[in-house]
């Protein structure tokens, strides 16, 4: 999904209006009639009151402009709806015209006929406010309305463009709901506090039900790099070849073979038999091929050209597939041209300059015509996801933390400093640390570094991503989360360690 800032003025000219309807339709389902019911995502429904600033949020959470934003009530009257990513995980998010509880007839009533339907189907609900003007009458009906028929809302208090508002948003607490999170779209303050609690709400993800359970792994790089002798070089060391059959991207294979009694699914982008020229169509297409190749993979591996040296292209690769949360493997080839001992440093070197983002990466030099190294591919990717899917206790996760902090507290900002409540994962991959603070503006960058760093070395990940999500939250809240989060095996004595230390 291309991603577009939302520009700050929400006016919009009739003409300017017309053709993002045209461009909604063309991208997104914009739509008076039932929603589709195919979709298996997860539906997360945009609903309050007209003039809250519904669509300007909603546009902010798709990362695009989908929906109608004027300065006026009633702009959007159908839903629309558009397949978004919150926190790493799609979903189906809905758009609504503005509620009005009390209409009996016209379009408002429709309206809210059409809500109705929504909230029927939605995993989660975000109930947007203003906070210009305060709670409204219309506010605690929906409030009232969403109690009764909806138990996982978030209420989002859009407008609050400055501190002041955020203080001055407490007061919605009188909607009834456990937690009140301050935004504003029009200026992007607090959208990573409402993708996350949002994500917080929504029902387990399904196991995908895929034709096997295999390992899958992409082996990308620029074109002529020798990918395709890898892969035939690997088919040829592994004698369990299963099947062979076209892949979802055009000119790549996905070949099936078992390694230590595990099947793997091997996902070519070159082909196996055809040389492609080099020339700028090609460029572009192999990066295209390695978008996809690396979406459907769990671990990449990154062929790189040992002669040539590392491009700004193989860069890009590399953050592709860091960026989409996939562990990654660095593959040196044609390591047999390279026989002088000082420019093998040097290609070391220039590696480890170029990609110095990969953290602590796994590097095999290699030889793809000679088979030198390449017997190691496999087995120590295998390695890498197991290394990648495991889950941590959350206690060692506090561990880890503690003991951080111990050594290195944080800076004091003014009179302040950061107080950490509490941390757990949130996800495997990629791996994904979710901690509770007093403040997030009180940890400087280099301190959020740090703590990554720490828990990278503590739980050994190398090679992928390590995603430190840091949440406001307060010091009985965070006790409460610690203390009741499902499906963590907490013993009742570490929570009352844990309850004395917040003391």
């Amino acid at each position: 999904m291309r991603i577009d800032p939302i520009p700050r003025s929400s006016g919009f000219s009739a003409r300017r209006a017309s053709d993002a309807a045209r461009s909604s339709a063309l991208h997104c389902a914009a739509m008076s009639l039932e929603i589709s019911e195919s979709t298996t995502l997860p539906r997360v429904a945009v609903i309050g009151r007209a003039n809250v600033g519904k669509s300007t949020l909603f546009n902010r959470l798709v990362r695009e402009r989908r929906s109608l934003v004027e300065d006026r009530p009633g702009v959007t009257r159908d839903r629309v709806a558009c397949v978004a990513r919150i926190e790493n995980r799609a979903v189906l998010l809905i758009d609504t015209g503005g509620l009005d509880p009390d209409a009996e007839s016209g379009i408002p009533a429709a309206i809210s006929r059409q809500v109705a339907q929504v909230l029927q189907d939605a995993a989660v609900v975000v109930f947007v406010v203003s906070a210009r003007d305060g709670v409204l009458g219309s506010d605690l009906q929906v409030a009232d309305l969403l109690r009764r028929q909806q138990s996982q809302v978030v209420l989002a208090v859009n407008k609050a463009d400055g501190p002041a508002q955020d203080l001055a948003s407490a007061e919605f607490y009188a909607l009834g709901f456990d937690e009140v999170i301050p935004v504003s779209a029009e200026h992007n303050r607090g959208l990573r506090d409402l993708e996350i609690s949002i994500a917080e709400r929504l029902p387990p993800e399904p196991v995908r039900a895929d034709a096997d359970d295999s390992v899958r792994i992409a082996l990308v790089g620029r074109p002529n790099v020798g990918k395709s002798s890898l892969l035939n070089r690997l088919l040829g060391t592994e004698r369990n070849i299963v099947s062979n059959e076209p892949g979802t991207t055009r000119d790549a294979t996905d070949t099936a073979l078992v390694v230590e009694e595990r099947p793997v699914t091997l996902i070519d982008t070159a082909g196996l038999r055809r040389a492609a020229k080099r020339s700028d169509h090609v460029e572009r297409g192999s990066a295209y091929q390695s978008v996809r190749a690396v979406e459907r993979a769990h671990i990449a591996l990154l062929l790189l050209d040992a002669i040539e040296g590392v491009t700004e292209q193989d860069a890009r690769i590399a953050r592709l597939a860091l960026d989409r949360g996939r562990g990654l493997m660095l593959l040196t080839n044609k390591w047999d041209a390279v026989t002088d001992p000082g420019e093998r440093d040097r290609v070391r070197r220039e590696l480890a300059r170029r990609l110095a983002f990969v953290p602590e990466p796994e590097i095999l030099e290699i030889s793809a015509k000679t088979g030198k190294g390449t017997r190691k591919i496999l087995p120590r990717a295998l390695a890498l996801y197991d290394s990648l899917r495991r889950t941590i206790p959350t206690a060692e996760v506090n561990r880890v933390l503690r003991e951080a902090i111990a050594q290195n507290a944080p800076a004091v900002h003014g009179r302040k400093r950061a107080r950490f409540y509490y941390a757990t994962q949130t996800a495997s991959v990629p791996l994904t640390i979710l901690v509770f603070v007093n403040d997030p503006q009180l940890v400087p960058r280099n301190y959020h570094r740090y703590l990554e760093s720490r828990l990278r070395r503590a739980f050994e990940i190398r090679s992928a991503p390590l995603r430190l999500r840091l949440r406001r939250r307060s010091r009985e809240d965070a006790r409460d989360a610690y203390l009741d989060r499902e499906g963590d095996s907490i013993e009742p004595e570490d929570a009352g360690e844990y309850a004395a230390e917040l003391e």
